[in-house]
């Protein structure tokens, strides 16, 4: 027992030797046993080692504390699933297959021709050749024109509230028009706007007349073809698209600025292709919204949707009024389109349009300009006359369908197209001009929308007179008119100015509408054969509707062919 025993402390004492244990840190210098003997203590690793004869501690290694970082599991995000628009795929949807083909809807126009400051409107199919309709991109110089009382300034002069330059004034607008026409467009049409250097800018020895004494404005587009005549023959009306012509802003109190007028393809010697397509602004250039509206006529030869003789006259009828609310070309300081006049400059493609004729019942959905669905629906009533449904926000951002009628018989200026005043929203029905429109359901993009066609209020086509057959061709006319204008000239007068050809006589006049027999101003016949003809007109009266004819003749003595021009220009003129 007793040898058990001291083996077992023999044992404890030699595990001692070998491993020492230290409660607390060993002092440097202080004897150890076995060289390379390590302990730990108090953040410090020692280590036993040899100084000269002896085994002693050396003064320890601090031990670097590791922070484990804790190891974040990596989340994989689940895209959230795309959300489809089901009402575009609705099986109810009527397929194409049961439509009618677009061209039948892509109407002509039936206005007589108008000759409007030198150009011809229309409001159908197809589109005159000058237009830029399908183009992508149009480029437009701006003409800056320094009057002797209208300066085109450089230096900063008070105008209002503000000091400012009309040179600045231009460069501030100009990028507004440009991002302006990217979103009506929804990015497939641009213009890229360019001024001409200020070494080149028009300065015109003269006042300018863009007004008469009272202040109110004239028509625009013949004095610049004026000016261009007398003091830039030589100025080069190629590698653009458009022009600008631009007067000053003037001081505040100057009277009969601010206002704009386009001219579409109209004629002139120095173009290699013989016209110029432009907009004319006398001051008041700052609001992008109107340059959209004018370069849509120099553009694309679109009509204004306002009428001329009463621009705030609201047709009656079923809610239905001129288009103020939904079309720059209505109201200039709106900014956007019918899709109409988006088909008519091409921005509208023909997967985004469905047409129908006699079907009974259809279904469609109608998305906004740029979703990529169908948007304008169309309905061929007679020739040259559509009734047209579109999906449009309103002002508190609720989609609905808006209706509308383009009549191609109603002339430029005469409100040829007429629209509802509200939009047709979810549940709601309206019945116009033999169809009745019902709103099925509505998303954030568009509206679906059922078609009916029922004998309710339905349209009456103009009585057409039938074509008589085997009638021989109209000989080609020897009296050739590019351009006609009459136009108000001065206290109770008028010019009537023309560029013609092929004629050798001709006779003016102007009488009253409701007498004819009532005659204000008579030339007589005129043996003449000028080009450009130009006839002042005078002893007109004031507030009174007026008839103006021009009859030219293929030989003197007011012989031979007979062409003949009439217009209402010179209706009521200001009193003096």
């Amino acid at each position: 027992m007793q040898r058990k025993l001291r083996l077992a402390l023999a044992i404890i004492l030699l595990l001692s030797l070998s491993f020492p244990l230290y409660a607390t840190a060993p002092k440097a210098g202080s004897k150890c046993t076995k060289a390379g003997t390590t302990t730990t203590a108090a953040g410090k690793k020692y280590t036993c080692i040899k100084s000269g004869k002896n085994l002693v501690w050396d003064k320890g290694v601090v031990i670097p504390v590791v922070v484990k970082t804790p190891i974040t599991p990596v989340v994989v995000k689940t895209p959230a699933p795309e959300v489809k628009n089901l009402l575009s795929s609705d099986p109810r949807i009527t397929p194409t297959s049961g439509l009618t083909n677009i061209d039948t809807c892509k109407t002509t126009d039936n206005t007589p021709m108008q000759i409007f400051s030198g150009t011809i409107f229309t409001n159908g199919f197809p589109r005159p050749a000058q237009a830029l309709t399908g183009k992508k991109l149009a480029k437009i110089l701006v003409i800056p024109i320094s009057f002797k009382n209208l300066p085109f300034t450089v230096e900063k002069t008070q105008r209002g509230q503000t000091f400012t330059s009309d040179i600045e004034a231009m460069n501030q607008v100009i990028p507004l028009v440009e991002d302006l026409f990217k979103t009506i467009s929804v990015g497939r049409f641009e213009v890229k706007i360019d001024i001409l250097p200020q070494s080149d800018w028009w300065v015109i020895n003269e006042d300018h007349s863009f007004t008469d004494a009272s202040g109110v404005g004239t028509s625009k587009v013949p004095k610049i073809a004026e000016i261009i005549r007398k003091y830039k023959p030589e100025f080069k009306f190629d590698g653009y698209d458009a022009y600008v012509f631009a007067g000053g802003n003037g001081p505040a109190n100057m009277r009969g600025l601010g206002n704009a007028e386009a001219a579409f393809a109209y004629p002139i010697a120095n173009s290699k292709n013989g016209y110029f397509s432009g907009m004319i602004s006398i001051g008041g250039f700052t609001d992008p919204a109107l340059w959209v509206h004018e370069l849509g006529h120099a553009l694309f030869e679109l009509e204004d949707l306002y009428r001329f003789d009463n621009p705030t006259e609201l047709p009656s009828g079923k809610g239905a009024t001129l288009p103020f609310l939904w079309d720059v070309m209505a109201e200039s300081t709106k900014r956007h389109f019918l899709a109409w006049n988006l088909l008519l400059m091409g921005w509208l493609q023909d997967s985004e349009m469905r047409c129908l004729t006699n079907q009974k019942t259809s279904v469609h959905y109608l998305a906004e300009f740029g979703a990529t669905y169908p948007t304008l629906l169309t309905i061929n009533l007679a020739p040259g006359v559509t009734l047209a449904a579109e999906a449009r926000n309103s002002t508190n951002s609720e989609i609905g369908l808006l209706l509308y009628t383009i009549d191609s018989y109603i002339g430029h200026g005469e409100g040829p197209i007429i629209s509802q005043n509200t939009l047709l929203t979810k549940g709601k029905s309206q019945s116009w001009l033999g169809w009745e429109f019902t709103v099925l359901d509505t998303n954030t993009d568009g509206v679906l929308v059922s078609v009916t066609k029922t004998d309710i209020d339905k349209y009456v086509p103009p009585v057409v007179k039938p074509a008589v057959q085997n009638q021989p061709s109209e000989p080609q006319s020897a009296i050739t008119v590019r351009k006609a204008e009459i136009l108000p000239n001065g206290s109770l007068k008028g010019r009537a100015t023309l560029e013609v050809s092929g004629y050798e006589s001709y006779r003016v006049y102007v009488t009253a509408m409701d007498d004819f027999q009532n005659v204000y101003f008579e030339t007589g016949i005129v043996n003449d054969s000028r080009n450009p003809l130009v006839v002042d007109i005078s002893g007109l009266v004031c507030n009174k509707e007026l008839r103006t004819v021009i009859e030219l003749f293929s030989k003197k003595n007011g012989e031979g062919e007979q062409k003949v021009i009439a217009g209402r220009e010179l209706s009521n003129l200001p009193c003096p």
